[in-house]
């Protein structure tokens, strides 16, 4: 399992436009067959971050990702309406049954997660 968080910070009043443009990306990119996971989560107190949360079943999927239509016409719509470039990290999993099992609540891996409970999933 590979996972990588992605923080995406928006200009102030290009939110809308941002979700319109990454939901493309997160209903292409559940389509793939390698992404287990694809969360986009918007941070509470500062309204122009969001975050994306994806699993993949290797780094292979991750490559294979890159390459698709929907992932570059995204990055390609985002830039301008970003203020700063994405910030990536690398994270390996922990607890893969209950990080894939649908009988787990996300918000509480959430809050486990970045140790709130404030982050918001769309």
């Amino acid at each position: 399992m590979f996972a990588m968080l992605v923080e995406i910070n928006i200009k102030e009043g290009k939110e809308q436009e941002f979700l319109e443009v990454f939901k493309r990306n997160h209903l292409g990119t559940r389509q793939e067959p390698g992404n287990l996971r694809f969360d986009v989560l918007r941070d509470p107190d500062v309204r122009t971050r969001f975050y994306a949360y994806e699993v993949y079943m290797n780094e292979a999927a991750l490559e294979e990702h890159r390459k698709t239509v929907h992932y570059h016409r995204c990055v390609t719509e985002l830039e301008p309406l970003m203020t700063a470039n994405r910030s990536k990290k690398s994270l390996n999993g922990s607890f893969r049954k209950p990080l894939m099992g649908n009988n787990v609540k996300v918000q509480s891996f959430y809050q486990m997660f970045f140790n709130t409970k404030r982050l918001r999933i769309f």
